[in-house]
């Protein structure tokens, strides 16, 4: 695995109205005002990281655009950082990649639970995985986070209730 540092400049202010930013430009159709900061979507206000855009651009280059294989070095990434970061030893074939967090929940509850079973979540969370669950026919069941002293705890007698 390759060791390199990322840096970010957090005080460059990148405008991003009149991009087609989900979380810019649809203000007034998700909170009917523009004149909030919009906190509610994971999205990012920071320029990518040059080594980030500069392979991007690599690979955009290329006239054709294909179904790709998965190439040994993926695995072996994320097999070094869980070891670095965890201390896990995890193995390949351990490993699946998917498109996204979203449809990763939502094939978890659809392959882990049968419909009507309850799930828990412990907002505040990102809205689709409400939709997650009941998409899946399954039953939201909420274990709020506690806020103490600033920071957010699991309430653990709520949720063993609730388990």
């Amino acid at each position: 695995m390759t060791n390199c540092i990322i840096q970010f400049d957090f005080d460059e202010i990148i405008p991003r109205q009149g991009t087609g930013s989900r979380k810019w430009d649809a203000l007034d159709n998700v909170f009917g005002s523009h004149d909030v900061l919009p906190l509610w979507i994971a999205d990012m206000d920071f320029s990518s990281p040059k080594a980030v855009s500069t392979a991007i651009i690599e690979r955009a280059n290329h006239p054709i655009y294909a179904y790709n294989t998965q190439e040994k070095s993926i695995y072996q990434s994320v097999i070094e950082w869980a070891k670095k970061r965890h201390g896990w030893e995890i193995e390949e074939d351990w490993i699946l990649l998917a498109p996204g967090v979203v449809p990763s929940i939502s094939l978890s509850i659809f392959a882990l639970s049968e419909p009507g079973d309850g799930i828990i979540i412990q907002p505040p969370v990102y809205p689709p995985f409400f939709a997650s669950i009941k998409d899946n026919d399954r039953k939201v069941i909420e274990n709020p986070l506690l806020i103490k002293n600033g920071r957010y705890e699991i309430d653990f007698v709520d949720l063993e209730l609730k388990l």
